[in-house]
C-alpha cells in the first residue's frame, strides 16, 4: 500500500464515498502524494514514452506546421505559443530548435507553460535554456490564456498527450438510471474499490442518444476538458490562432471504459498502488470538435497520427536526417519512424485535432 492510499482511505472514511474524478485528482496531484509530483513519468527510466522522446523529428515538425500557420496568417507581430503539459519540455525544445531556418517566426514567440510538477519545471528550464525570448511558467490554461491576451497577436496551443490525463466522471446504467461510480474502501480495509451511487444522477450530462443504452453500460466525461476546450476556443476566436491536440482517443460518442493505470510500461489495476501509476483514458475528440465548433471555428481531424506525420512531410525529414548519419544512426531513425508512424505502433492509436480561427486557411496534414 502507498502513502497516498492510506490518506484516501482516511478520507472516505471521514467523507463517504468520493468520485473516480476526485480519485484521479488525488492520485495526479496531491501536493503531497502524487505522481506528477513525486514520479518521472517520461522516458525509459518513467512509465511511459511519448512521441517526443521518440524522436526529434516529432518536435521539429510540428513547429514546422505552426510556422506554415504564421506565414499563411501574414505574420503577426507576435505569437503566444502556449504548451499544455509540456513534461520534460523535449517537444517545445526541438520545436524551437527546427525554427532557427526561420528567425522572422522564433523572433516573435512568447513562451506560455501549463505546469503542475515543480520537479519538471525545473527540468523544462534546463531545455529551454538557450532560448532567448520571455518563457512563463502558469498553474492553469485558464492564467496562461489570460497573459496571451493582445492586439496584433496571435496564440498558438499544444497539447500532446495532455487530455487523457484530465479527471473523467463515469457513470454506469442501472435499473433506476444513471449512477455514478464512485471510490470506497474494499472490504479488507486496506484497499479501495468502486461502487456505485445508491441513487441515479439526475443531472449527468451525457449524450442523449446514449442515454438509452444497455443496462450496465459504462459513460465516460470530463468536464475539465470540456472547461478547458471552451476556454481554448473562445480565446482563439477572440484573439485569432491555432491549436493542435494530439493524443489517443476516439471520434464518437460511445459507452465503454478506458480510464487505465500504467507503471513501468506496464498496465496494472488503477488501485493497485495509487500515486505510483499514471492514469489515463481515452479522449473524446468529437468532443472536443463540438464545442470548438460551437466557438465558430474551424476543426480539421482528427487525423491518426501516422498520416498526419507522413502528410506534414516527416519521410522527407527522414531524407534529410539520413544524409549526414551514421549507419547506427539511420538504423535508429528508422525505428523512430516505425514506432511514429506504423499502425501497429502509434501511427493509428494517437490521432490528431487542429482548430484554426480563419476558417479559409489551407492548413497542412489533413
Amino acid at each position: 500500500m502507498t502513502n497516498l492510499n492510506d490518506h484516501l482511505i482516511k478520507l472516505i472514511r471521514l467523507h463517504g464515498p468520493i468520485s473516480i474524478s476526485s480519485y484521479i485528482t488525488e492520485a495526479l496531484t496531491n501536493p503531497k502524494f502524487g505522481y506528477y509530483v513525486n514520479q518521472t513519468p517520461f522516458g525509459k527510466e518513467g512509465d511511459f514514452i511519448t512521441a517526443p522522446e521518440v524522436s526529434q523529428m516529432f518536435g521539429a515538425l510540428i513547429g514546422l506546421w505552426f510556422a506554415d500557420i504564421w506565414l499563411k496568417m501574414k505574420r503577426p507581430v507576435k505569437v503566444h505559443l502556449i504548451e499544455l503539459g509540456p513534461g520534460k519540455g523535449t517537444l517545445i525544445s526541438d520545436l524551437i530548435r527546427v525554427l532557427d531556418v526561420l528567425p522572422d517566426f522564433l523572433n516573435t514567440l512568447e513562451l506560455h507553460l501549463v505546469e503542475a510538477s515543480p520537479q519538471l519545471i525545473e527540468v523544462q528550464k534546463e531545455a529551454l535554456k538557450t532560448f532567448k525570448g520571455k518563457i512563463t511558467w502558469h498553474e492553469t490554461v485558464k492564467t496562461a490564456l489570460t497573459a496571451a491576451e493582445g492586439d496584433d497577436m496571435a496564440t498558438f496551443v499544444i497539447a500532446n498527450e495532455f487530455f487523457d490525463a484530465l479527471p473523467i466522471r463515469q457513470f454506469q446504467k442501472g435499473d433506476l438510471g444513471w449512477h455514478e461510480r464512485m471510490v470506497t474502501v474494499d472490504e479488507k480495509g486496506d484497499g479501495l474499490s468502486t461502487m456505485l451511487s445508491p441513487f441515479p444522477v439526475p443531472d449527468a450530462e451525457l449524450p442523449d442518444h446514449l442515454k438509452n443504452a444497455e443496462l450496465h453500460s459504462v459513460i465516460e466525461v470530463s468536464p475539465m476538458a470540456d472547461y478547458i476546450t471552451r476556454l481554448i476556443s473562445e480565446h482563439i476566436k477572440r484573439n485569432t490562432g491555432a491549436a493542435l491536440f494530439i493524443d489517443y482517443g476516439y471520434n464518437e460518442y460511445r459507452t465503454g471504459e478506458t480510464l487505465q493505470a500504467i507503471e513501468k510500461h506496464k498496465f496494472v489495476d488503477i488501485f493497485e498502488r495509487p500515486g505510483y501509476a499514471d492514469l489515463s483514458s481515452h479522449v473524446n475528440f468529437r468532443k472536443i470538435s463540438d464545442l470548438a465548433k460551437q466557438s465558430d471555428l474551424k476543426t480539421y481531424g482528427p487525423a491518426m497520427q501516422g498520416k498526419f506525420l507522413t502528410d506534414i512531410g516527416i519521410a522527407e525529414r527522414v531524407q534529410i536526417l539520413n544524409k549526414s548519419a551514421t549507419s547506427k544512426q539511420q538504423k535508429d531513425i528508422l525505428s523512430a519512424l516505425k514506432r511514429l508512424i506504423a499502425p501497429d505502433e502509434m501511427g493509428t492509436l494517437f490521432k490528431v485535432l487542429a482548430i484554426i480561427s480563419d476558417p479559409d486557411l489551407e492548413i497542412a496534414g489533413f
